[in-house]
């Protein structure tokens, strides 16, 4: 899990490009998505999106006004979630990423 703070009002309210993040982690780790990476926009503002991963999946929920999110990467076998996460939220605003606290389990 990651507790994404300080981040870009504009980054976290981006459904183009949240989803570009998606594709981004997906293709950089080559993670065998089962569906395109879904994702909703909420009024007036906040994203929530997933996919589903052969390795199990990565979620977002976003609060652009609070500069969070909170970000959920789980995997199995050799993968590591740790890495992902990290590449993820410099995909979606690299100058958040430092302010991240991150947990891992």
């Amino acid at each position: 899990m990651v507790h994404l703070r300080e981040g870009s009002f504009a980054a976290l309210n981006d459904f183009t490009g949240l989803v570009n993040a998606f594709n981004r982690t997906i293709n950089h780790f080559d993670l065998d998505n089962l569906y395109d990476p879904q994702v909703h926009q909420f009024e007036p503002q906040g994203l929530t999106g997933i996919v589903l991963l052969a390795e199990s999946h990565i979620s977002i929920h976003t609060w652009p006004e609070r500069g969070e999110a909170a970000i959920d990467v789980f995997t199995c076998g050799e993968r590591n979630s740790k890495e992902i996460a990290e590449f993820f939220c410099k995909a979606i605003d690299s100058e958040c990423s430092c302010n991240a606290e991150m947990v891992f389990r």
